[in-house]
């Protein structure tokens, strides 16, 4: 007997991918391309194809078209009373697009099924292709590398779903070894093209809250072990510091730079933090005035501009900038 083509997939295995994809997809397939989906024969396909209509209610129209015979799913006989457009459809697919090459494969696939799902709940059945047609692409620059991370966003997600404590291997960048952390995690966060995670320390659950949360950069873990200890919904009291500048959470300040005519353009065009102010100068450039919380990101965003930016408060920072000027004058001497 021939060795099979995937020895390592059951009959009913392949049956449900079949189901699946003909259900979910909304698009035609051939059967050598069935039959190279599924590792298996021609044959075996039309086997499937038999149970499917049989046993499962789903109507399979077929058809031979260039020498090849083909394979479409039709409207189910019932289907839920929820219906979605293909513009809805569309969004959920811009949304994947705007965080799809961030997640490790895995989590990449799910995505993808759980929105190719959704078109079921279409009213027309022959828009599901054109629905799940991408028209986005995601562009990012200094991405983190997250691979490797899907244990540890599975574990993450499940903690912060089931509000699981968690042991956490985190090594900060100024810490010379990695340690241990045991904490409440309560909100995932995405944030310049990386992934990070709220957290409660554990001597803070209990109030008085006698500690700021934390904000752990997933790439930096390495390793997360749920506990058995639950805790009840945390309350993100900073939630409101979201409408401000910055990821790290100090106590909000103001900030005021102003920005020749070149780069002023880019400025005007995006949001720094909800009560921010916008001033004309009368060379065409403009001073922005936002709220941050934190420091070194003001920090880092300003330098970024190079001479296109004068940072004029708060001064502390500016102090901090002629010290970096002249370190980076002399490194660059």
């Amino acid at each position: 007997m021939p060795k099979k083509k995937d020895p390592y997939a059951s009959a009913g295995q392949k049956v449900i991918g079949l189901y699946a994809l003909l259900l979910f997809s909304g698009r035609r397939y051939s059967l050598p391309q069935l039959a190279g989906l599924f590792h298996c024969s021609k044959q075996t396909i039309l086997r499937m194809m038999e149970q499917i209509e049989l046993n499962h209610r789903l109507e399979i129209e077929s058809w031979f078209e260039g020498g090849r015979k083909w394979y479409q799913a039709r409207p189910l006989r019932q289907r839920p009373n929820v219906t979605l457009r293909v513009e809805d459809i569309q969004q959920l697919l811009l949304c994947r697009e705007m965080v799809w090459r961030l997640f490790p494969a895995p989590l990449r696939e799910q995505l993808g099924d759980t929105i190719a799902k959704t078109a079921v709940l279409l009213p027309d059945y022959d828009e599901r292709d054109i629905a799940l047609e991408s028209i986005a692409h995601f562009q990012p620059k200094g991405i983190v590398d997250y691979s490797r991370s899907q244990p540890l966003l599975a574990a993450l997600f499940r903690a912060i779903r089931e509000r699981r404590v968690c042991r956490i291997g985190y090594r900060a960048p100024e810490w010379p070894r990695t340690r241990t952390l045991e904490v409440a995690p309560y909100r995932f966060v995405i944030f310049r093209e990386a992934f990070y995670a709220k957290c409660r320390p554990v001597s803070a659950l209990a109030p008085p809250v006698s500690s700021k949360d934390l904000t752990l950069a997933v790439h930096r873990m390495s390793s997360i072990t749920p506990t058995g200890t639950s805790f009840t919904a945390i309350t993100d009291d900073d939630r409101s510091a979201d409408d401000a500048f910055g990821l790290a959470r100090e106590a909000p300040f103001r900030v005021v730079v102003d920005f020749v005519p070149k780069a002023s353009v880019y400025v005007r065009e995006r949001i720094w933090s909800k009560d921010q102010q916008l001033v004309n100068l009368p060379d065409g450039g403009v001073t922005l005035s936002f709220t941050a919380t934190s420091r070194p990101e003001v920090l880092a965003w300003v330098l970024s501009f190079g001479g296109e930016a004068v940072l004029r408060a708060p001064d502390d920072i500016r102090h901090e900038i002629r010290k970096r000027l002249r370190i980076m004058v002399k490194s660059h001497h």
